[in-house]
């Protein structure tokens, strides 16, 4: 009989319904989008697929246990009961992560720390050695989370989260996340047939993940582990199976990108050939101001430089984008993601608006349709 498992894809806000829908089309059972997490069920196949598949996923949970705590020490003795030698071997190095919404607690590192000594001390329990915690670079991950009195214990099966693809060579000022880019791809409604522009790509996130996309190649063919692998009941044959899918596809436009940087754009090709996306995305070193519309492109999606506070000079730039689009970009639809102050200085009427976060900062993603003229004509 085949196993099935309690799950949960964790995203970020505003990308629930792209995920649910990823979920969906990769078949998953009993698909439920909450808040910043998508809930439903599935087999060990299921499991990799997911990590390895999902584009707008941040981690993928598997539920072991659900109970009520009333006093601290309820953490402890629910976690011995569970048989994590069954899991994972004593040999392999963990960590716990928690999140924790409760007055029992002070902070989460004191119930990380209980939970801890609950699967160490069951470890023992059972005569094996006891595991060592590796917080820096685990090979099992242990997710706990509290809500008030609601304690769930899950094993990551992700590991490092996944929006790290395995593309970005190095450190860049302020990329954007691998997720949420894909995500506003998603959300933008471009399916990767038609050309795209980003004018201000940085170390090309955006447009990596536009053509990745485009070509069908999925976020975990780039190379990178996962924690599944480090589990017991890890089958290397499946895991095979699962890699094996793949359906690339034949992409005859381009997808384009250019920065004022030259370190940007030499960043961002690097990230594409790792990617193994050169061959689609078209790089070019200049000013917005200086760039021409291509003629095969009439869709912009781009994430400009914005700080927490609308900064000296940011009014004029987001003035300068604005103009920029008006005049040198008509019948073209543009996408952009910045702070509500910044994109009030654009001087364009959003068709529409989506509330989303890039890390903690609050966002909206706007559309605008630039006709040659009103829109009626």
């Amino acid at each position: 009989m085949i196993e099935t498992y309690q799950l949960v894809a964790t995203t970020y806000a505003g990308l629930e319904e792209v995920l649910a829908q990823e979920l969906f089309n990769l078949q998953a059972d009993d698909v439920q989008p909450a808040r910043r997490a998508v809930y439903f069920t599935g087999d060990l196949g299921m499991i990799y697929r997911a990590n390895y598949s999902l584009r707008t996923a941040l981690k993928v949970l598997v539920n072991i246990r659900d109970f009520k705590i009333l006093k601290v020490d309820d953490l402890y003795h629910q976690a011995l009961k569970i048989k994590w030698e069954e899991y994972f071997d004593s040999d392999k190095t963990f960590a716990v992560q928690s999140v924790v919404f409760s007055d029992l607690f002070q902070n989460s590192m004191f119930a990380s720390l209980k939970l801890k000594d609950a699967i160490v001390d069951r470890f023992r329990k059972a005569g094996q050695n006891r595991p060592s915690v590796d917080t820096r670079n685990p090979q099992v991950v242990v997710n706990l989370h509290i809500a008030n009195n609601a304690c769930t214990i899950s094993l990551d099966s992700s590991g490092e989260s996944l929006h790290k693809r395995g593309y970005r060579t190095g450190r860049h000022e302020a990329p954007i996340s691998e997720v949420l880019a894909a995500g506003m791809l998603k959300l933008a409604g471009w399916d990767g047939s038609e050309s795209l522009t980003d004018p201000m790509c940085g170390s090309g996130t955006i447009v990596i993940e536009a053509a990745m996309l485009a070509k069908n190649i999925l976020p975990g063919e780039v190379g990178r582990a996962y924690s599944f692998q480090h589990w017991k009941n890890f089958s290397t044959k499946l895991y095979e199976q699962v890699t094996d899918l793949k359906d690339h596809k034949e992409v005859d436009f381009k997808i384009y990108g250019s920065d004022i940087d030259r370190r940007n754009v030499d960043v961002a090709a690097k990230h594409a050939e790792k990617a193994d996306v050169d061959d689609i995305i078209s790089l070019k070193v200049i000013d917005f101001k200086a760039l021409d519309k291509k003629a095969d492109s009439d869709f912009l999606i781009f994430n400009p430089p914005y700080g927490e506070r609308l900064q000296s000079g940011d009014e004029a730039l987001y003035n300068m984008i604005g103009e920029k689009l008006k005049h040198g970009f008509q019948n073209s639809i543009a996408w952009i993601i910045s702070t509500n102050e910044c994109l009030k200085s654009l001087g364009l009427k959003p068709a529409k608006k989506i509330p989303l976060y890039n890390g903690s900062l609050s966002c909206s993603f706007r559309k605008y349709e630039l006709y040659r003229g009103s829109k009626k004509n």
